[in-house]
């Protein structure tokens, strides 16, 4: 089950969700289907090796420098 980032074009909310294969995702806060699928950020190991620590490839530092902390706020974009 792939996790998708999602933008609702009716109320504008952006949110992940899990996507099985056959499904329809909708928006959780107006149940709409109009989404547009989002480019997501991909995790990779932290260096060190110790295979528990994950960073996110091209995440920006946390001060917003990439323009998605306040559009992604508490789904975990910026840490």
């Amino acid at each position: 089950m792939p996790l998708y980032a999602y933008r609702c074009e009716d109320c504008d909310k952006h949110f992940e969700t899990l996507v099985r294969s056959g499904e329809t995702p909708e928006c959780p806060a107006c149940h709409s289907i109009h989404l547009d699928r989002q480019l997501s950020l991909i995790a990779r190991p932290a260096p060190g090796g110790d295979g528990g620590a994950m960073e996110m490839a091209g995440a920006c530092d946390g001060a917003g420098a990439c323009g998605m902390c306040p559009a992604m706020a508490g789904m975990g974009a910026c840490g």
